[in-house]
């Protein structure tokens, strides 16, 4: 999409009327409604190393139309907040700014549009100033991270210039005295979840398998306006963003940072972090569940010969299909695999691309959509341990009868670990 066909379909009206400077390299973008910890978060970035080039942090105070006044007052305080940081802090090397987005339209007031108008706004004062590979990180209201953020950032689009986007490290905090026992518990249990499907697919051969942490990932600007911006989607808006990139290559993960992500519940979207931590609270008893190794593993024979596919006709498609586990052999017949492996068989020259494009098919909106399907028709979620104990034996991680805290960090480790999909 070129760049100013995207900024005349969004109608787009810049919001800051400061002028960037010429050395912008990174905008970072903060969505922030109803936050109490704005503060915190604004402080971690002051906190920073600066990098060689200057920064921008743009925070999105957002409400839907509609909101009550206690609402609405929490906004102008945090556009309060974020001009005394700003009178504090901002200098010729990074800068504060707050953007008004209050009353946004109820059916799509959430946090992919507050994104959205951040990260429209980083790419349009990024490309202003004719930097293309200028970063627009994300990062959320009640996170904070270590001091090198900014500089690594900047170091990883300086070493690998042809960088698409990014995750970067995370961790959520698993002790202290912010939150209760029991909130420390849950996130513990629900990180382990994200790490446990994380390394599952990578074990089972699914070459698209990054974390999509919303405060804790990255584009250039040209990439973000390329992939046609940022989504409205109101919870998995990282999901569906990164997604869109990672398939087309030059995606990277930046381990040497870290960024720490609040565990709070949260009732404010449908799924994601809050929304687990709020049912796990409910639900203390049935802890943390998470998709049946099993049926991850039930995928690896159709993995292992999708290259062989370009060699068939769509009947011996349909027999190479009755051979796999009887849960995916339902979801893909009910999918018309067949069909759509002889579509991209027709759409391409050879085999190599054959085989990179069948995963532009089975993507990791597929891969989610079967787990889903085969957990509810065929298997059923298991307690988060215990399916990671069972994939630490698989793939050689130190456990025996670890609790769930341990595994996180064994977890952690090996997804620090550089890794390069097969594709």
């Amino acid at each position: 999409m070129q760049i100013a066909e995207y900024f005349s379909k969004k109608d787009f009206v810049p919001r800051i009327e400061v002028k960037p400077s010429e050395e912008l390299n990174i905008c970072v973008v903060i969505p922030s409604y109803n936050e109490p910890n704005l503060e915190k978060s604004l402080f971690a970035l002051t906190r920073c190393k600066m990098p060689k080039r200057c920064v921008e942090v743009v925070v999105v105070v957002n409400h839907p139309e509609g909101s009550d006044q206690e609402t609405i007052g929490l906004s102008e305080q945090s556009i309060k907040t974020v001009k005394d940081i700003s009178l504090r802090y901002s200098n010729d090397r990074i800068q504060f700014f707050g953007v008004k987005a209050y009353d946004l339209p109820r059916k799509c007031a959430g946090v992919g549009l507050a994104r959205q108008i951040g990260m429209d706004e980083a790419a349009y004062r990024l490309l202003q100033i004719n930097n293309p590979n200028g970063i627009i990180a994300c990062f959320d209201a009640d996170a904070i991270c270590m001091e090198n953020y900014l500089v690594e950032l900047e170091n990883l689009w300086m070493q690998y210039p042809k960088t698409t986007a990014c995750s970067i490290k995370y961790a959520h905090p698993t002790n202290g005295a912010d939150f209760t026992d029991e909130i420390y518990s849950g996130i513990a249990g629900y990180e382990l979840h994200l790490r446990y499907y994380n390394q599952a697919s990578r074990h089972i051969g699914f070459p698209f398998s990054y974390h999509t942490i919303g405060s804790s990932m990255a584009s250039s600007a040209k990439t973000y306006i390329k992939f046609g911006g940022m989504n409205r989607h109101q919870a998995g808006e990282d999901f569906y963003f990164l997604q869109k990139i990672i398939p087309h290559g030059n995606f990277r993960e930046l381990n040497s940072t870290c960024i720490f992500p609040s565990p709070r519940p949260s009732n404010r979207v449908p799924f994601g972090t809050g929304r687990a931590m709020l049912k796990y609270l409910e639900n203390k008893e049935e802890g943390i569940t998470t998709y049946n190794l099993n049926s991850f593993l039930d995928l690896i024979p159709f993995f292992k010969i999708i290259g062989d596919f370009w060699d068939m006709n769509e009947t011996q498609i349909k027999v190479a299909i009755g051979t796999f586990p009887k849960p995916l052999n339902i979801f893909l017949n009910e999918n018309h695999a067949s069909t759509e492996i002889i579509r991209v068989k027709q759409n391409t020259a050879n085999k190599q691309s054959f085989y990179k494009r069948i995963f532009l098919w089975f993507d990791a909106f597929m891969l989610l959509k079967y787990l889903n399907y085969v957990n509810e028709n065929f298997y059923t979620r298991q307690p988060v341990r215990d399916e990671s104990i069972r994939l630490a034996r698989l793939i050689d991680l130190p456990v025996s009868n670890a609790y769930t805290i341990e595994l996180l960090d064994i977890y952690r480790k090996k997804d620090a670990e550089e890794w390069s999909p097969i594709i």
